[in-house]
């Protein structure tokens, strides 16, 4: 298997990559610029010998003689015997050449060591004949030495050391700045644990902006996940919780009938049956509604009817009976909602139940409008945080998450001088949406 490349060794593996092309690329520019110095040297040498031919010309044309010094470093001759020896037979090179010539011992008449000079060859009118011109510049006189070369050499060598050793802290520098985000975020997710807050991921302020962003994905989808699971545990306890009750009146009454077989009694049992199971019915749907991932605007709105009001409330006016306890509704328009029966039902359900609980007597007031449904009672008000029954707790906690799913706006409060109002808050949407009857 092939091994992968971890995020901290990029740097170094950058470096090796880059060091490698500014070598090649610094010894490449090292001998460009020698060759083109030299080449510099050269023309610069032709030229001033080529320029140097008129002046020849008019000195010998005035009657100078030769050889003929020019300036400090080149000599002019017209006939070849006046030509020093050791600079060969130049008569042998063609009309308007212009070069330097190399001479080793072979080549040269007088076996001096290796002789090197720049060349011209011309020809003008002297005495109405035509007359050669040979021009000779030592090339020792006029270039580099092999001394200066060596410094020039050692300082281009020396300057493309320096550019190597300065690319190479920056390019470190700027990988390790560039792979740093990814190294912290890995560091943080392997580290992460559940209890962390919701945004445990975090990078310099001094990254590139793909990488706060990245951050910021990378926290919300986290705590998105947290959510999704605080949804499920939350879905397992209410479900053991409310599926417990009507699972022990089932339980209950089925070992019930066994001990008495009056046909009242039979009936009853079975009624208590029924009922239990009807319930249990309608909290599985409702807890299936809470968990499915279908689209909101995919389910079409209706409006409530008192009907199906006093259907969810019917079950709930024994168990406020016990208590002495009366509920009252009132109503001034029906609202237009999206959720199902079942899912209204367990809604209202938990919070008339709550309100149950936490009364001794007196009366529950549900108010009806087209833009809410609330749900008043005189009872101990919210306990401190910490202090709520289980069974509370987690019925709060699916009223939130089904009022998150369609939108909707969930109130907890206490009432003066005693008691607590919870109110569920509709869409403008669907309240201005409604359906005509």
């Amino acid at each position: 298997m092939k091994k992968r490349i971890s995020a901290a060794s990029l740097p170094q593996r950058l470096l090796i990559y880059f060091s490698c092309i500014a070598i090649i690329m610094g010894l490449s520019l090292h001998v460009m610029t020698l060759s083109l110095m030299q080449w510099i040297e050269d023309e610069v040498n032709q030229h001033e010998l080529e320029v140097s031919a008129p002046y020849a010309i008019q000195s010998f044309q005035q009657g100078a003689k030769q050889p003929l010094a020019i300036g400090l470093n080149a000599t002019a001759y017209v006939s070849v015997d006046a030509i020093p020896k050791k600079y060969g037979p130049l008569n042998q090179y063609p009309l308007g050449f212009s070069s330097e010539i190399n001479l080793t011992h072979t080549d040269q008449q007088s076996p001096d060591d290796p002789l090197s000079f720049f060349f011209y060859r011309s020809e003008f009118e002297l005495n109405g004949k035509i007359t050669p011109l040979y021009l000779t510049m030592p090339t020792e006189n006029v270039e580099l030495s092999d001394h200066e070369w060596l410094i020039i050499n050692l300082l281009v060598l020396l300057l493309i050391v320096l550019l190597f050793i300065f690319f190479g802290i920056a390019i470190n520098r700027i990988s390790k700045r560039l792979i740093s985000p990814v190294s912290q975020l890995n560091k943080q997710l392997k580290q992460l644990k559940p209890s962390e807050d919701s945004t445990a991921f975090s990078v310099s302020s001094e990254s590139a902006s793909e990488f706060s962003e990245l951050t910021d994905s990378l926290n919300y989808y986290r705590q998105q996940n947290e959510r999704m699971i605080k949804q499920e545990q939350a879905f397992a306890r209410y479900a053991s919780h409310e599926l417990r009750t009507p699972l022990t009146v089932i339980t209950g009454a089925a070992k019930l009938q066994e001990q008495d077989a009056r046909p009242e009694f039979q009936a009853r049992q079975r009624e208590r049956i029924t009922r239990a199971a009807l319930e249990m019915q309608h909290t599985v749907d409702a807890l299936l509604n809470l968990v499915k991932h279908e689209r909101n605007h995919d389910q079409a709105v209706r409006k409530i009817s008192l009907n199906e009001i006093e259907q969810i409330l019917e079950p709930l006016h024994m168990i406020a009976n016990r208590k002495q306890i009366r509920i009252r509704v009132t109503h001034a328009e029906f609202p237009t909602i999206q959720p199902s029966t079942a899912v209204l039902r367990m809604l209202l359900s938990n919070l008339i139940t709550n309100a149950i609980n936490a009364s001794q007597s007196s009366e529950i007031s549900i108010e009806i409008t087209a833009g809410h449904i609330k749900v008043i009672d005189k009872g101990s008000g919210l306990l401190p945080k910490g202090q709520n029954h289980q069974g509370h707790e987690l019925g709060l906690l699916i009223v939130k998450s089904l009022c998150q799913r369609y939108q909707w706006q969930f109130d907890l409060k206490n009432t003066q001088p005693q008691g607590c109002t919870a109110t569920l808050t509709f869409p403008r949407s669907h309240t201005n949406n409604q359906p005509k009857s």
